[in-house]
């Protein structure tokens, strides 16, 4: 595991024990929002990727009855207990401690997936989508809610951010994301505002 991995393994590991708080509601709500967005039906295989305890994979299972397959991964082990243990009476959950960068499952097994609000951790984020593309189905969408860096203040904000946050790497812009995208094979099906100024970023392989 290379530093950057053990920044954010660490920082995540210690914020598991909190991340149910009601004072985190924001990001639930947020994740509310980009699932509304999914064309969902039962039977589905769906991957959350940067899950947490694993709020959106166990909401995403209870509107789909648990008809499914429902996977979060996360490079914390903190959360990822926290996730099995929210999740133990849900059929077909499955929480796994690993990271963006080696996804560990087969090619092409994924009708969808998520990832909401942790993409600017990762420090290899062409290597990060090519791993999304190459884990969806043909057709299958991803979609990426993050802040998004579109306007001098975000980029202003991202400068600050990286100066003070280790596990921080970079907010990207509506044109960067459409780049990762294109360079991984995907397909740029639009880019959407929530709520300023995070925007969700879908595509389709």
């Amino acid at each position: 595991m290379n530093e950057s991995h053990q920044i954010n393994e660490s920082k995540w590991d210690r914020r598991s024990q909190s991340y149910d708080d009601k004072r985190f509601d924001y990001f639930r709500f947020m994740q509310k929002k980009v699932i509304s967005q999914m064309d969902l039906t039962e039977n589905l295989n769906i991957l959350d990727i940067g899950c947490g305890t694993g709020w959106a994979v166990m909401y995403i299972t209870n509107l789909l009855n648990q008809n499914g397959n429902f996977y979060g991964i996360d490079i914390s082990s903190g959360m990822v207990e926290k996730a099995k243990t929210n999740s133990e009476r849900l059929e077909n959950v499955h929480f796994i401690k690993a990271n963006a960068e080696e996804l560990p499952f087969n090619d092409s097994y994924f009708d969808k997936i998520i990832c909401t609000n942790s993409f600017h951790h990762y420090p290899d984020p062409t290597k990060v989508m090519s791993e999304i593309n190459r884990v969806l189905k043909s057709n299958g969408r991803i979609y990426i809610l993050d802040v998004t860096a579109d306007d001098i203040f975000i980029k202003w904000i991202n400068k600050k951010v990286q100066n003070i946050e280790q596990a921080h790497v970079s907010f990207y812009s509506s044109r960067d994301y459409q780049d990762f995208f294109t360079k991984s094979g995907l397909k740029l099906i639009k880019h959407k505002r929530l709520t300023y100024p995070l925007k969700i970023h879908i595509a389709e392989k």
